[in-house]
């Protein structure tokens, strides 16, 4: 039994000095070299958080565990990229079953608001690596033009040959715009939106 389970502790020690290796094996890329067209996201390694302030205490973090996104990218041409994100309301995860049903039904009334999507309508680079995203927002039955602050991370390609494109950005609305405003003053109306996303091609 001993030499038995020495050999097993021996291949996993092993595994867990490879694994995490071959994980990170990334070829990065020039983002001018990245090819144009459509890029599908990765939901493993993508999230969509909001930040709410708690009685004025804290921030209570809700996020999206349900997104699809697409991007269309043209690294000549970056003002003519267009971006469309579905996210299912439903799907909000804060760490607690309860208030999550709680927040789905009441707050965001997702069986009768089923997605919450934003469409992108212009692109503008600022500084190297930076820009707004302006789209339509809709949210709870209501669309208003919302503006994205974003950070290009970087283009590589993984080892399954797979280009991939990473970005984060962030946002603040006010939920009160769109209708949504029980729990008020209890729960702020100033809502700071983050995202973090990769898409590959």
């Amino acid at each position: 039994m001993r030499p038995a389970l020495l050999a097993t502790l021996g291949s996993l020690a092993a595994l867990s000095l490879v694994l995490p290796a071959a994980a990170q094996e990334l070829h990065t890329i020039d983002s001018g070299a990245a090819p144009a067209g459509a890029y599908t996201l990765d939901p493993a390694h993508s999230s969509v958080t909001m930040r709410v302030s708690h009685f004025g205490l804290s921030y209570a973090t809700l996020r999206f565990d349900k997104l699809d996104a697409t991007l269309t990218y043209d690294p000549a041409h970056p003002e003519a990229s267009k971006l469309q994100v579905t996210v299912d309301p439903a799907s909000v995860d804060t760490g607690d079953e309860a208030l999550n049903r709680q927040i789905a039904t009441e707050l965001f009334e997702a069986g009768k608001y089923p997605q919450i999507r934003f469409v992108s309508t212009t692109v503008k680079p600022t500084i190297e690596g930076r820009g707004q995203v302006t789209g339509d927002l809709t949210f709870h039955g209501v669309t208003r033009p919302v503006d994205l602050d974003v950070v290009f991370n970087g283009a590589g390609q993984d080892p399954q040959h797979q280009t991939r494109l990473g970005f984060s950005a962030n946002a603040t609305i006010q939920r009160s715009q769109f209708g949504v405003t029980k729990y008020r003053p209890a729960a702020g109306d100033d809502v700071s939106v983050d995202i973090e996303v990769e898409f590959k091609k």
